[in-house]
């Protein structure tokens, strides 16, 4: 299924611009995971569909498409995503991806507070500027995407006030996957919110409203983005292993 730009904006709310730069303007990067074997830029699938909604996310709370758009900003978002396959193939341990990051962003970094927050976080330290979500092990892996904007000239502020906005967007891709990987994550031992919440029944329905809380929120800046996640969830919600577990436990 290709993504079109059309599509990004009229379903998921995308800026037009921003969808047209990633549908039909960027192209693949080379020697790059999540690219592997792709002809196309933005196949379907969440993964891909973080990019721009991501980016979009940024502008939409101050960030200016002209300081995003940088080839250095999305260079390192392209980067990112391959060090982060890399570790999950094992390639990279934890602290080695780490290392690899702070490689990528050596000389580079403008906001300070940030960029040290997120490494701590997946350090296994406590961030001392901001405010994250920690609650849940499963929902800390989208923050490595944040480094995207250490780069910029955003304030501390700026970032208080944005972070609210960046969980209520990134945690219902998390979650939905989440829904779908959940018979996986357990065999395998995983991580994935509904086994954190208690991995019943409970969980499964906790899991959701924790969803459609973020849904809430998300709907102040992006209420197309939010209609989409609540139909994903939905489906999530109803997949067949999930309705069998609500009705049998």
């Amino acid at each position: 299924m290709v993504i079109t730009s059309r599509m990004l904006v009229d379903r998921f709310g995308i800026d037009e611009e921003i969808a047209d730069y990633f549908a039909n303007k960027r192209k693949i990067p080379a020697n790059n995971l999540l690219w592997y074997n792709k002809r196309i830029y933005l196949s379907a699938g969440l993964g891909y569909l973080t990019i721009p909604i991501g980016f979009d996310l940024f502008n939409k709370c101050g960030i200016t498409k002209e300081q995003l758009l940088q080839e250095d900003v999305v260079q390192f978002m392209e980067i990112g995503f391959h060090l982060v396959i890399r570790h999950e193939k094992s390639e990279l341990s934890s602290e080695e991806l780490i290392k690899e990051f702070q490689k990528a962003l050596d000389g580079k970094i403008i906001q300070t507070h940030l960029a040290s927050d997120i490494f701590a976080l997946f350090k296994g330290k406590n961030p001392q500027y901001f405010n994250f979500e920690t609650n849940y092990k499963s929902l800390l892996r989208s923050d490595l995407f944040l480094l995207t904007i250490v780069q910029l000239d955003i304030t501390d502020e700026w970032v208080h006030k944005f972070l609210p906005y960046w969980y209520a967007g990134a945690r219902p891709i998390l979650l939905i996957d989440d829904f779908k990987d959940l018979e996986e994550d357990r065999r395998l031992n995983e991580d994935n919110t509904i086994i954190e919440l208690g991995n019943n029944k409970q969980a499964i329905m906790d899991a959701y409203q924790l969803g459609l809380n973020d849904l809430e929120k998300l709907k102040e800046i992006n209420p197309k983005l939010a209609k989409c996640y609540k139909s994903f969830l939905d489906d999530a919600l109803n997949l067949k292993y999930i309705q069998e577990q609500l009705a049998n436990q």
